[in-house]
C-alpha cells in the first residue's frame, strides 16, 4: 500500500481499492457493467458504471438525476474521489475487474459450447 506525506509531515497510507463486477449489461448500450468498490476494507460503494465513452472505457461514479426549474435534466455524483490519484486508482480497479469478468464469461461460454457439441451426433 502506498504512503503519502500529510500536511503536518506524518505519513499516511493511501486507501486500497478493490473492485468486483456486479452485473454485465447488454452489448448495444454505452453502459457495459455495474461494479462495487471496496475502500480499505472499510467502505463499499455500489452502482459504479463501466461506460463506453469517446476515449474508451471509464468508471462513472454513482449519481442521481434531477430537473431544474426549466425542465433540464442534470446529474450529480453521490460519491466521488477528492483527488486525481484516487480517481485513477478507482478507475483502474473497476476496469481491471471488468476485463477479468469479460475473460471469465468468454471462457465459460466456450466451455458450454464445447460441452454441447460433445453430446451431438451427426445425423444422416
Amino acid at each position: 500500500m502506498a504512503t503519502k506525506q500529510s500536511e503536518n509531515g506524518q505519513k499516511k497510507k493511501a486507501p486500497a481499492f478493490s473492485a468486483k463486477i456486479d452485473a454485465l449489461c447488454d452489448t448495444g448500450s454505452s453502459t457495459k457493467a455495474f461494479a462495487s468498490v471496496c475502500i480499505s476494507g472499510r467502505f463499499v460503494v455500489r452502482d459504479i458504471a463501466v461506460m463506453e465513452g469517446k476515449n474508451g472505457l471509464f468508471a462513472r461514479m454513482p449519481c442521481r438525476s434531477y430537473q431544474d426549474r426549466h425542465g433540464n435534466t442534470h446529474y450529480s455524483d453521490t460519491f466521488f474521489p477528492l483527488n486525481a490519484n484516487d480517481r485513477t486508482a478507482i478507475n483502474e480497479a473497476v476496469l481491471s475487474a471488468y476485463q477479468q469478468e469479460l475473460e471469465q464469461s468468454e471462457a465459460e461460454g466456450l466451455d458450454e459450447s464445447e460441452d454441447a457439441s460433445e453430446g451431438m451426433t451427426p445425423q444422416m
